[in-house]
């Protein structure tokens, strides 16, 4: 009984290390393998330089949070692209105790030196932006509404990745000074220091400008 115990505990082990080395040599051969594939791609990627002009773009991910993005960029020569951008947010009313409800609209003009020549490449620019938004909201002593219209210009770096079909994904980050001034027709108080909590919540990396989209080069 002993020795049939021992013989049952002695394949489990040993099915086991069998498993343990079958898993660590498929772990090594599909990293051993994808790193030759991304060494290949990069040595493919260096070599070739998309002939695409043109590209457009839209930023998927903002849907879920309110923010729709879109953007064309041409470039002019090997290396000199501009890009026009326009966004539109819809903002939710939890940012005051006002019960803001508010929206904004922005229109994005940016130059970009690509690096390596073509659209497909890294590359380093300026970008001025101007934005504005509008809201209402109300409090006990009365209901109110207000512009809040911006100005920005910035600095931003990004890398454009293009494949050979055509398909384009882009990525920058970008920050700037930005001045804003505020119009309201209720001068009172109470709904300037609304406003303020609302400006400070949400409009606090007003400086910013970020992209993450994907679109179709040609």
């Amino acid at each position: 009984m002993k020795t049939q115990f021992r013989k049952i505990t002695m394949r489990r082990k040993t099915r086991r290390l069998t498993y343990l080395v079958v898993l660590l040599m498929t772990v090594f051969f599909v990293e051993n393998a994808s790193a030759q594939s991304q060494e290949n791609r990069k040595k493919q990627d260096e070599r070739w330089i998309s002939p695409a002009r043109t590209a457009i773009n839209v930023c998927p991910g903002g849907v879920a949070f309110g923010f729709y993005s879109a953007n064309v960029e041409h470039l002019f020569g090997e290396n000199h692209g501009l890009v026009l951008r326009g966004d539109l947010e819809t903002i939710p009313d939890t940012y005051s105790d006002a019960n803001i409800e508010s929206s904004g609209k922005a229109v994005i003009l940016n130059y970009r030196y690509h690096i390596g020549g073509g659209l497909n490449s890294f590359y380093a620019g300026a970008y001025a932006r101007y934005r504005k938004i509008k809201g209402d909201g109300s409090l006990e002593n009365g209901d109110f509404d207000f512009k809040l219209p911006e100005c920005t210009l910035g600095l931003n770096v990004g890398k454009r990745w293009i494949w050979k079909n055509g398909l384009s994904l882009n990525f920058a980050l970008g920050y700037g000074y930005a001045y804003d001034e505020l119009k309201v027709n209720n001068s009172s108080q109470a709904a300037i220091d609304a406003i303020d909590v609302f400006r400070d919540d949400y409009t606090f990396m007003n400086g910013f400008l970020g992209e993450f989209s994907i679109g179709y080069a040609f």
